[in-house]
């Protein structure tokens, strides 16, 4: 396979901070030479911006409409493009990039990413990344990221979530979003993600898959400071990636949220590593 790996080594605007330095030290510890080990072509691009004052919507809007190019570039000359960024929110230049009408989500959190300004209580964008991607909210900012468009709420798929603001889960429980939560029986888990799986092929070929890393329970691997417990498997994670791959063609794939302050005796750069490696296999 031939890789483009794009970084986009942002958190709220800020270049290089908590979980912006996520994708640096994924490059920094070798994820491209893993790669071209497991036979692959890699190739590496960065994500810049040049606001000389950096604010969290205008910068999230300026890198996603550059993440959409990049992303639409490597598509056009046939590469698979893997995002590491720092927010979710970058989802929205990975979708512009794949440009496709018909396009499906499968979103792998521990959080709803579904809150808009008149439901979220901490103000974070980044907890906005999947309502905007169905279009709920900045509509008319995100008109401005080439080749966006909102994905229908019945072509998403929604994996792993436990932890929502109140509005936050009315919103999403509303929603038309396919959501499975964790099982503490992987086996009756991993069934309902097999039924899932095989309800949204029903409605789209190609999709856009997307991991925070936080997904992860936290007695594996403590990824960043917004990380709870109860989460999944390095494991079930890797098998789920292998399902999806089965049943679908993706288009680009990310992998999200990983600050290295956190991670203790590298555990989440291997589980980091071994998810990036499910992706291309």
């Amino acid at each position: 396979m031939n890789i483009q790996i794009i970084q986009v080594p942002y958190d709220s605007g800020h270049k290089s901070v908590r979980m912006g330095r996520g994708p640096e030290h994924f490059l920094e510890r070798g994820i491209d030479q893993v790669l071209r080990d497991c036979g692959h072509q890699v190739s590496s691009y960065r994500i810049e911006s040049n606001a000389a004052l950096p604010t969290e919507i205008g910068t999230m809007l300026e890198l996603n409409r550059r993440l959409a190019e990049r992303v639409n570039s490597a598509v056009r000359n046939k590469m698979f493009p893997i995002v590491l960024a720092g927010n979710c929110n970058s989802c929205l230049g990975a979708m512009g990039g794949i440009g496709q009408s018909r396009l499906g989500i499968i979103w792998f959190d521990a959080h709803g990413d579904f809150n808009t300004p008149e439901t979220t209580l901490s103000g974070c964008l980044d907890g906005m990344g999947l309502a905007m991607a169905a279009g709920h909210c900045w509509r008319s900012f995100l008109r401005t990221i080439p080749g966006f468009d909102p994905i229908p709420e019945a072509n998403i798929l929604h994996i792993g979530v436990r932890d929502l603001d109140p509005e936050e889960k009315k919103l999403l429980q509303r929603s038309e979003i396919e959501v499975v939560t964790p099982y503490k029986d992987e086996g009756k888990f991993r069934k309902a993600i097999d039924k899932a799986l095989d309800k949204l092929r029903n409605r789209v070929k190609e999709l856009y898959l997307h991991v925070d890393i936080d997904v992860l329970d936290t007695g594996e691997a403590l990824p960043n400071h917004l990380a709870v417990p109860g989460g999944l498997s390095e494991e079930v994670v890797e098998e789920a990636i292998r399902m999806v791959k089965e049943r679908f063609e993706v288009c680009a794939s990310a992998l999200t949220a990983f600050d290295p302050d956190y991670d203790k005796n590298d555990k989440v750069l291997d589980a980091g590593i071994r998810i990036i490696k499910a992706f291309a296999a």
